[in-house]
């Protein structure tokens, strides 16, 4: 039986927001957390792992343009944080087109809206912390 050894790649990934593909994003990270901790009883060995709330937040980094057109969709006194809770979809594509993975980033909001350019840059990218209250994979 032959299995694909391929990882997949920057190229491959796809980033899809607010209603449509996000073009200028340089990295994307996510991730579930877990509450735990030992179970300490008699002796010095732990008895048990107990558990207790989940937590899910990430970043997406962006280029400025898109930011920007993300804030454009707001009033003059908000910002990215004021922004009603989005789904975020990110999907890993093989260059085949078959075996297509989606994470699906449930109820997101950012948390900061922060910019910051140096002398030099060529460009402003913009990493954006999120929070979100599920994921679901296809």
């Amino acid at each position: 039986m032959a299995f694909n050894t391929k990882e997949f790649a920057w190229s491959n990934v796809e980033i899809a927001m607010l209603g449509r593909s996000i073009t200028k994003a340089r990295g994307v990270s996510y991730k579930v957390t877990k509450e735990k901790e030992y179970l300490h009883a008699r002796g010095e060995n732990p008895h048990s792992i107990q558990s207790g709330n989940k937590a899910y937040e990430g970043q997406l980094v962006l280029l400025q343009s898109e930011v920007e057109a993300m804030a454009a969709q707001l009033q003059p006194d908000e910002d990215l944080t004021d922004l009603e809770p989005f789904s975020v979809s990110v999907s890993y594509v093989p260059k085949n087109g078959t075996g297509v993975i989606t994470h699906t980033l449930e109820n997101v909001e950012f948390t900061e809206d922060p910019r910051e350019i140096n002398q030099n840059d060529k460009f402003q990218e913009i990493t954006l912390p999120i929070m979100f209250l599920g994921r679901k994979t296809r």
